[in-house]
Formats: C-alpha cells, structure tokens, sequence
C-alpha cells in the first residue's frame, strides 16, 4: 500500500543525526577558524619578535652614537677652547709687536727729523762760514744746539762763536785767525755732515726692514 508511516522514533533518530552532522560540521569550523588564529598568533609573535629585536639593536646603536657624539662634542670643546687661548695670545702678541713697532717708529721719525735737521742746518753753516759774512748765522747756532751735536763738536763751535763775537766788537779783527779757526770749524761740520747723512741712511735702511 503507500508511503511507510514515519515513526516518532524515527524522527527523533533523524533529528539526531541532523544535530550530530551539524555539530560535526561547527566543530570543523571552529578548529579551521582556530588553525588560523594559532596561525595568525604565531606568525604575530614571530613579527614582534623581530621587531623587538631590531628596536633593540637600533637603541644599542643610537645609544653608541649618543656616547661617540657627547666624546666628540668635548674633543671639539676642547679644541675649540685651545683655538680661543691661541687667538688670544695671537692677539696679544700683535698687539704688543704693534705697540713695539709705532714705538720704534716714533723714534725713527724723531731721530731722522734730528739728522735731517742738523744736516741741512750744517749745510747751511757751512756755506756761511765760506763766506765769510758778519752775523752769526741761526744754522750755526741751530747746528751747536742739535742734540745730535758730540761735545768736542759743541766746544769747537762755542769757541768760534766766541771769536766771532769778540772780533765783532773790534774795528780791525784778525783775518788770519779767523780763516784759521773757521778753516777747522768748515772741516769739522764737513765731518758731522757725512757723519749724520750715513746715520740717517742707516736709520732709513733699518726703517725698510722693520
């Protein structure tokens, strides 16, 4: 006759295996989602291992970078002090060679000015005393009061001066104790004339070299 009748046990057997197959088949999913997980923690591990590693390599290497700038920043310190002491003792030998230097051309201008002057007021004497005029010459005077003037040379022309001044005073002076005098004073001032032109070449020379 028909279908066979579904008994309830039957059923229940149906909705058993239904329950059984679909816990089988949860229980697969469930162990492919968790093989992925353990997959996903290893492989998240092995990564941030790495990384741990790599971060701890990078700080050993910026913490040696730290201690090989902080040496070289002293070095360079120290250096840079060494160069500041240089300069300054650079600065200050120039500045006492410079001191040294206008001192000595000081002197230089003052002793050349000094030759330079006695020199010409020698020249000047001289022509004088060739020509035999009356009045003392200023030259002859200038020339007995030149600092540059040895004593012998000053006594010389002081006694000149002297005779000068006497033979003045007389109507009828002397003629031949007076070229004769005159004649000695001429060549003594000849002398001193050479004698400062070759100090005041030297001077000159020394100033070139300075």
């Amino acid at each position: 006759h028909g279908r066979a009748e579904v008994t309830p046990l039957q059923k229940v057997l149906e909705l058993l295996d239904g329950m059984v197959a679909k816990g089988k088949q949860g229980k697969h999913d469930e162990e492919v989602e968790f093989a992925k997980f353990h997959e996903w923690c290893d492989n998240t591990r092995e990564e941030t291992t790495k990384n741990i590693k790599e971060a701890a390599s990078q700080i050993e290497q910026l913490t040696a970078d730290i201690a090989k700038a902080e040496a070289d920043a002293e070095r360079l310190a120290g250096e840079i002090a060494d160069l500041e002491e240089g300069i300054a003792a650079a600065e200050s030998e120039l500045k006492s060679a410079t001191e040294v230097r206008d001192n000595e051309k000081s002197d230089y201008d003052a002793t050349h000015a000094d030759l330079s002057e006695s020199v010409d007021a020698i020249e000047r004497a001289i022509s004088w005393l060739k020509t035999r005029q009356a009045d003392v010459p200023q030259s002859l005077l200038q020339v007995r009061d030149s600092p540059m003037l040895p004593a012998e040379a000053k006594a010389a022309i002081e006694s000149f001066l002297a005779m000068q001044s006497a033979d003045a005073e007389e109507a009828s002076p002397e003629a031949n104790a007076y070229e004769f005098q005159s004649g000695g004073v001429v060549a003594m001032l000849e002398k001193l004339r050479h004698k400062f032109q070759h100090q005041r070449l030297v001077v000159e020379k020394e100033e070139m070299n300075a």
